[in-house]
């Protein structure tokens, strides 16, 4: 009588094999999910400049994007840098309106296009969509680097290695 099933020898030659394709693949995942994180931290910054520079025309007066240096303190505007939480906001006679709040992405690190340090200050545009800054929003995750770049013009793009992830230890 013959008896189906396998032996214990053909179960571990099993077991060590599927481990072995474990630990080549985990890190193709992980850089997967830090390409994945870098690319949602960049297009959630990119929509939060376009929605500011839409908001400018469409009100047609000064629109400024900036980061809030608490989502909790919402009194104080523009502190902090760009990887934490944004404010659109427009001037008014009764003060500064706000627009629209942004979380700040999870998972990133906002630097400028040489990696060296977090971008602060604000961006304006002003009623004809035009901004008057510079400047390049590098979004890193791992090793993985997406930027925003704005131009003189106030126009935004989205550029893949658009600038240098700060080592994991200087981030």
């Amino acid at each position: 009588m013959w008896q189906r099933g396998l032996t214990l020898l053909e179960c571990l030659v099993t077991l060590g094999i599927v481990g072995i394709l474990t630990v080549l693949a985990t890190p193709s995942l992980f850089g997967q999910l830090n390409a994945a994180r870098a690319l949602n931290g960049a297009h959630q910054i990119y929509a939060a400049v376009q929605y500011a520079r839409s908001m400018a025309q469409t009100l047609d007066t000064v629109v400024t994007l900036c980061p809030l240096p608490s989502k909790a303190d919402t009194t104080t505007l523009c502190g902090g840098h760009f990887g934490a939480s944004l404010v659109a906001y427009q001037e008014s006679a009764n003060g500064p309106r706000m627009l629209r709040i942004w979380s700040p992405p999870s998972g990133v690190v906002v630097r400028n296009r040489s990696g060296s340090d977090p971008v602060t200050g604000e961006i304006q545009w002003h009623a004809d969509g035009i901004g008057g800054r510079n400047v390049t929003l590098s979004v890193c995750a791992g090793e993985h680097n997406w930027a925003v770049v704005i131009n003189r013009l106030g126009r935004p793009r989205l550029v893949d290695d658009g600038g240098i992830c700060p080592d994991a230890g200087g981030a």
